[in-house]
């Protein structure tokens, strides 16, 4: 039996047409998530992990303007730099009886602290994407037109650097923490996707001893044609740092 393909999953068929001209490369790394753990302790409101991460790698970014570029193919190929942190958040949520993937963004992160970056993020999480009003309505229109004009809109909302640093982030945040998986490398359309995996007690190495600490997977993808292994390694090595020091951060 074959179907439609749903309404509700063309935002992620475009996305991945677009993604399948990125050059991935990606990289890991183990967090030891002792201090973030202890800040949330004693935070009467903690903001998730998902958004320490995200406000984290803001803060990194902002030191990078070459890993804020935007990637424009052609002839002659060139890098639109943004001076703005956007992040890119992916929700899970269910239209029409389907379960979907769909983005929300936070804007100029480098503005924010952690408190300000949950509250658009819980904005999200509450929302439907059947709201009138809500901040999903653009793409829930989107969703019900015919996918030529919606992939049309796409591109062309795509070509235009600031309108897509917007629409996709200056970078991405994918989250499978909530469930026992160790790590997530996904893929992006941009230049730049951190994914965060489950956070688990694990072995870790203390100043020659063996403590039993929460650990969780942070992932780097990024788009070779933009950066290099190198600069993309200091990247994931800054985000990693600010996180396990966000104390004294």
């Amino acid at each position: 039996m074959t179907t439609p393909l749903p309404a509700a999953r063309r935002g992620t068929y475009l996305f991945l047409e677009q993604a399948r001209s990125t050059a991935h490369v990606y990289l890991m790394a183990e967090v030891d998530a002792t201090a973030l753990r202890a800040a949330r302790a004693a935070d009467e409101h903690p903001a998730s992990y998902v958004s320490h991460v995200v406000k984290a790698a803001a803060d990194v970014l902002g030191g990078y303007p070459e890993a804020r570029a935007v990637f424009r193919a052609g002839r002659a190929p060139r890098l639109s730099v943004a001076s703005e942190v956007h992040a890119k958040v992916l929700f899970d949520k269910t239209v029409d009886g389907q379960r979907c993937v769909v983005s929300g963004t936070v804007p100029d992160v480098q503005d924010k602290d952690v408190h300000g970056v949950q509250a658009l993020i819980d904005g999200y999480k509450r929302a439907r994407l059947e709201d009138p009003d809500g901040p999903f309505a653009r793409v829930r229109r989107l969703q019900r037109l015919p996918l030529p004009v919606f992939r049309l809109l796409y591109r062309t909302m795509s070509r235009d650097p600031r309108r897509r640093s917007l629409l996709q982030g200056t970078f991405a945040v994918t989250s499978i923490g909530h469930e026992p998986v160790g790590a997530i490398l996904p893929l992006i359309s941009g230049t730049l996707g951190f994914g965060v995996g489950h956070i688990a007690d694990a072995p870790v190495a203390r100043a020659g001893d063996v403590v039993v600490a929460p650990v969780f997977t942070l992932s780097l993808v990024f788009d070779h044609r933009v950066i290099d292994g190198a600069m993309a390694a200091e990247i994931l090595a800054g985000v990693k740092n600010r996180l396990e020091n966000w104390e004294s951060a």
